[in-house]
């Protein structure tokens, strides 16, 4: 079984992360928060370029998108309290749609 899909969905978690962590910059600037983002995006990439190696760039990189679409829509419902329009509810799940359609 290849590893390919496990250390792309790393690195979308990892991106995630940073956003999050760039979410929360404009309540709780310091050096902590910015190290975190700088070390999260410095993992994310890395891993990026592992999945890189042995895969072609249209599929890492559907792959990462996808998944960083899912994780930062329920970031954004469960930590901030945003909400999502029916048109937006759409959007994300043709992205999910896109992916799978893409790793299929």
């Amino acid at each position: 079984m290849s590893m390919i899909p496990i250390i792309a969905l790393g690195s979308a978690g990892l991106y995630s992360v940073a956003m999050i962590s760039m979410k929360y910059w404009w309540k709780l600037p310091g050096a902590g928060l910015g190290l975190l983002i700088i070390v999260t995006l410095l993992a994310a990439a890395t891993l990026e370029l592992a999945a890189l190696r042995e895969e072609r760039l249209g599929i890492i990189y559907t792959g990462i998108l996808g998944a960083e679409v899912v994780l930062i829509a329920i970031a954004s419902f469960f930590l901030f309290g945003e909400s999502f329009s029916q048109r937006e509810v759409i959007g994300i799940g043709l992205v999910i749609l896109g992916t799978a359609l893409a790793w299929a």
